[in-house]
């Protein structure tokens, strides 16, 4: 019944009235058109969810006279293992639930699929298939919807429904009991669902949408108006204004990642025209708010086009706290959203508004696919005007320019500038290990708009050489100008000021590694049971700063263990002990992907939180200092930085800062590779606070005060290390990389005799004045070596003559990079504290050997190592030389109390030399330098 209708039946009523004079007034008249009216206006159109039976017969029509782009979609679609006949349904009691509501959204595809088959062909053998699917379902599901993400099969299952019921092989006690199942076990979940926030629009719009198709298949109004009411003004993330948070057209979720983004999109479209092919209510929700919808959809579209837009932090009303746009979470991907057709169409095609961004996108992912979640095909089943949507769209695209190949730790990272206008949707990735080719392709899609990619397949130490070229419907661009670069292994070196220590109790040893690439690129395999609480147990990569600074570090690729309790981040500590005072910003907790800030303003006493981003992937964090005042930072780019938190913390001047990885479980690792490390407005101590035992590098032999003296002027030397007082020193920094060396058996300073500066100058022990002659600096010389220069000379600590004789005297020397001027730093107490590489504990010929005992020397070596037998060993045994990862490298049977092994051979790393003699054994760890 139209307006015209109703006119007339008016002025019918109003006729009798005044003819028969009766006593009915204007208002009875005005309840009688109003009723009328309203219930014209909630008449259902059949079917009318996604589409109506002029888009069916639109589509068939087409398919009939093979126009493009129609016919390219449906040889596409037909070929869907969803759209074939033979398609078995597997239904579970409760449609929600991992696996149960996967399986469920693949039956419903197949459902729609086969509908749309039929429709088109006639053949009824596909309209069968479809509704031995939807009654599968109906005859088994008996609980109501729980479990994740139950509404979108549900939101599937109801537009497959409202599609079919135009076929008149579906029995009307079948579409009855279909009808019972949406009412009795759909609508309760999703309306209960519905009444709270505290779920993402990914949640949230489904389902506002599932309830949306449940009023209109079983022709209920009250629930067809609750879900526009809610996609209006809902109070739950998944209304139209929280979803498009922004009238930029910010999408929240894309602070999450972009498949989670296009859900919340793709079901308000979905509602959007389900509205509009009700006519009868006379819906305009694509227009709601000023086009709303179509300014999310541009600004998605628009950054997965590789275009820059604004962001917003926003912290949705269940915290999510999206400080940035996830930009390494799915960017780029055609697939994500596969309703580009059908918003492009409405407000490109029917509207004429400018849809630059979701033109392109449909026009790349032409003819569309589906993904998972939402039907797709909308090139055949959306398009409206072939002009509109030309197919093949584009020509050939133009070449890539701009190729930089970037060296990274086991990596390559390659980035380009693509053809303009928009065109590629996607690219060849060339490679040889020859300068000019010839190439081979090592990866190609037609997916993706991303212009980066990530050569993983490497060997380090060679040079590959790269060449790019774009791809879309029309064919291959010409190939891009080359680029170089070399993949780099991580050394066992850390750089000056930086090294490795397991904080707290652990039942796996740590470990760290070092690349000179991306700006500093640390690898951190970390141990330990959690960070946080009242103390911590991980493993730290870390330095010694001074004052202000900040700390920036970008987590590139994390190996989780998935054990739940990993965490990953920055810390700054006031001292090594468990339940130090501290602060971390992290990445850990739920998947792995919560971003955490938290304070233990009190030693021994529980941390406090602060979150960030719920959904952080590949994060850049930075820890700021400013006198008592701690700030952390989260960024998704690298470039523009938000706040995290704020903590205030009077803890020490001097305090410890670096890299922290917790594997969450007993035994197990969780590896994490830092890149663009930097420490700005301080310097690392180059080796931080400690008590340690000085080895000279040529020797093997400890600075030693010669017969334990506590005298001032008493000489230094080297000798055999003991572990007595005489042979410990404890470095404490005093600004600007400068330390005072005090003897922990005499408590004075290591002092160059009467301030000389000349070459031979004597160094002795003395009573601590904080003069020049006794303060000292710390310079690497590689492989955890330091130089020591006295600060009044600037010459080096040397052992006279290079000697390598117990008790030859240590004086200073003008510096000439010789063994015997350079020095070891080793912690005494468990003697693994080796600064600036892994730790390795350094063994020295002591004379006689214990009985089953086994030393090696020295420790680190360069050419050969010396293996100590003790008298157990000496009547026969078995050396095992082994690398880090286990392998056998070599086996010597020996018998005496002294052997030789050449290293020559062997690359610069870790080694375990295992001493056997059938009975027992005994491993040393050995660096190789």
């Amino acid at each position: 019944m139209n307006a015209q209708q109703l006119f007339h039946i008016f002025f019918f009523v109003y006729a009798i009235n005044r003819k028969l004079k009766t006593l009915l007034s204007a208002s009875c008249l005005l309840v009688c058109l109003l009723w009328c009216t309203a219930s014209q206006a909630q008449t259902f159109v059949h079917p009318g969810g996604l589409h109506t039976l002029t888009d069916l017969n639109r589509m068939k029509a087409k398919v009939a006279a093979g126009e493009h782009p129609w016919i390219d979609s449906w040889n596409v679609m037909i070929t869907d293992w969803q759209a074939q006949n033979t398609y078995t349904a597997v239904p579970y009691t409760n449609i929600g639930g991992s696996g149960n509501r996967q399986r469920a959204s693949q039956d419903a595809h197949a459902a729609y699929l086969n509908t749309i088959r039929w429709y088109v062909t006639g053949d009824v053998s596909y309209a069968d298939c479809a509704v031995r699917i939807c009654n599968a379902w109906a005859n088994t599901v008996n609980q109501v919807a729980s479990g994740e993400l139950f509404q979108l099969p549900i939101n599937n299952f109801m537009q497959a429904a409202e599609l079919l019921r135009t076929y008149p092989g579906w029995a009307a006690a079948d579409i009855a009991k279909f009808k019972t199942m949406a009412l009795t076990y759909f609508y309760p979940a999703c309306h209960n669902s519905l009444a709270q926030c505290g779920l993402p629009s990914s949640w949230d719009s489904p389902f506002a949408s599932s309830i949306m198709g449940i009023g209109v298949f079983c022709d209920d109004a009250a629930k067809f108006n609750e879900a526009v009411t809610y996609f209006k003004t809902g109070a739950g993330n998944g209304s139209i204004l929280k979803v498009v948070s922004q009238p930029s057209g910010q999408v929240t979720e894309m602070g999450r990642d972009m498949v989670h983004a296009n859900i919340g999109l793709s079901c308000l479209a979905e509602m959007c025209q389900t509205a509009k092919n009700q006519t009868n209510f006379g819906l305009d929700l694509y227009g709601y708010s000023s086009n709303r919808l179509l300014a999310g959809f541009e600004y998605y579209c628009q950054y997965n086009l590789n275009h820059p837009v604004t962001w917003v932090p926003t912290n949705t009303c269940d915290n999510d706290n999206f400080l940035g746009i996830s930009y390494y979470n799915a960017r780029g991907f055609l697939t994500n959203n596969p309703t580009f057709e059908m918003v492009y169409n409405h407000y490109g095609v029917v509207k004429g508004l400018s849809t630059p961004y979701v033109k392109a996108m449909a026009q790349l992912a032409r003819p569309e696919t589906q993904n998972a979640d939402f039907f797709g095909y909308g090139t055949f089943t959306h398009s409206l005007n072939a002009a509109a949507s030309p197919y093949l769209p584009y020509p050939v695209p133009a070449t890539p320019t701009a190729l930089v190949a970037k060296p990274a730790a086991s990596k390559v990272y390659l980035e380009w500038t693509g053809p303009g206008g928009d065109v590629a949707n996607g690219y060849n990735i060339l490679r040889s290990t020859t300068a000019g080719g010839p190439y081979t392709s090592i990866g190609s899609w037609t997916n993706n708009t991303l212009t980066t990619y990530t050569d993983w397949a490497v060997t380090n130490g060679t040079t590959y050489y790269y060449k790019v070229s774009a791809n879309n419907q029309s064919g291959t661009s010409g190939t891009s100008g080359e680029a170089s670069a070399q993949p780099v292994a991580t050394t066992v070196s850390l750089p000056t000021g930086w090294t490795t220590k397991d904080i707290g109790s652990t039942t796996t040893v740590g470990s760290a590694g070092y690349g000179n690439v991306v700006n500093n690129t640390f690898v951190v395999n970390g141990s330990g049971s959690g960070m946080g609480g009242t103390s911590d147990s991980f493993t730290y990569t870390y330095g010694m700063v001074t004052g202000d600074f900040i700390i920036t570090a970008h987590m590139a690729v994390t190996n989780w263990a998935w054990t739940g309790g990993d965490k990953a981040g920055l810390q700054i500590r006031e001292s090594l002990d468990p339940g130090a005072r501290m602060l971390t910003v992290y990445q850990g907790e739920l998947g792995n992907r919560f971003t955490g800030f938290l304070t233990r303003a009190t030693a021994g006493v529980t941390s406090t939180f602060q979150g960030g981003n719920k959904f952080s992937f590949s994060p850049w964090y930075r820890l700021q200092r400013s006198g008592n005042i701690f700030t952390a930072y989260q960024s998704t780019d690298g470039i523009t930085y938000q706040i995290i938190g704020t903590s205030t913390l009077a803890i020490n001047s001097t305090c410890y800062v670096g890299l922290a990885v917790c594997a969450g479980a007993t035994g197990s690792f969780s590896n994490v590779t830092y890149e663009n490390v930097a420490i700005s407005g301080a310097t690392l101590q180059p080796v931080p606070d400690g008590t340690y035992k000085i080895i000279a590098r040529h020797s093997g032999k400890a600075l030693d005060v010669s017969g334990a003296s506590t005298a001032d002027g008493a000489n230094v030397q080297q000798w055999p290390y003991g572990g007595g007082g005489n042979q410990q020193w404890t470095l404490t920094h005093l600004g600007g990389g400068q330390y005072k060396i005090i003897g922990v058996g005499s408590g004075k300073s290591l002092d160059v005799a009467n301030n000389s500066t000349a070459d031979g100058a004597n160094v002795d022990i003395w009573s601590y004045s904080g003069n020049n002659n006794q303060r000292f600096t710390f310079a690497s010389t590689g492989g955890g070596y330091y130089r020591i220069t006295p600060v009044h000379s600037g010459k080096a600590l040397d052992v006279a003559g290079i000697s390598t004789a117990d008790g030859a005297n240590v004086h200073q020397w003008s510096y000439n990079g010789t063994n015997n001027q350079q020095w070891l730093i080793v912690a005494p107490a468990t003697a693994t504290a080796r600064i600036g590489a892994t730790e390795v504990t350094p063994e020295i010929n002591t004379g006689e050997v214990g009985t089953g005992h086994v030393i090696i020397y020295p420790n680190p070596a360069a050419d050969q190592v010396t293996v100590r037998l003790g008298k157990d060993f000496e009547k026969g045994a078995m050396i095992t030389v082994r690398d880090s990862n286990g392998r056998l490298l070599s086996t010597l049977p020996v018998k005496g109390a002294e052997h030789v092994l050449k290293l020559g051979k062997l690359s610069f790393g870790i080694y375990f030399i295992e001493v056997s003699d059938g009975t027992k054994s005994i491993t040393k760890k050995l660096l190789r330098n």
